[in-house]
């Protein structure tokens, strides 16, 4: 198979190529206090969108919503490990040597570096989720 790979630094192609159509990764990066209920105000309830709140030279991070049905691609990233903490919904998680694993709000996952994952949004409601990565990380997709 071949690898497709995309820079996060192109975070809204990464993004909208995951089926989020609404993405900001200007209006609320680095303030020092974010309203989640704010952002779905303003994004929507039920829609899906992603907003970049912190980005500095050691790590990233984007609050994504996604519907029922919808999550990202399988993917890894070479260089760097990634976290999210579930903030709203039910996600189900493909990790690489650990299979699928459903979880909630107020769960934290972290994945090694070098280590294909798949996210996706399950139950009736949105989903939201933080993640944290290392900033400009490659996507690497098979």
């Amino acid at each position: 198979m071949s690898k497709k790979i995309i820079r996060s630094s192109d975070v809204n192609k990464v993004l909208k190529d995951d089926g989020v159509s609404s993405v900001d990764t200007v209006n609320y990066q680095n303030l020092n206090n974010i309203d989640i209920e704010d952002l779905k105000k303003k994004f929507g309830n039920n829609k899906s969108w992603a907003v970049r709140l912190t980005l500095n030279k050691r790590f990233g991070g984007v609050v994504i919503q996604q519907l029922p049905g919808e999550g990202n691609r399988l993917h890894q990233h070479p260089d760097a490990a990634e976290c999210w903490v579930i903030l709203e919904g039910k996600w189900k998680w493909f990790i690489e040597g650990k299979g699928d694993m459903e979880v909630s709000k107020g769960s934290i996952i972290n994945v090694p570096e070098k280590t294909y994952h798949q996210i996706t949004c399950i139950g009736s409601e949105p989903g939201i989720r933080f993640a944290v990565t290392a900033p400009d990380v490659d996507h690497v997709y098979k």
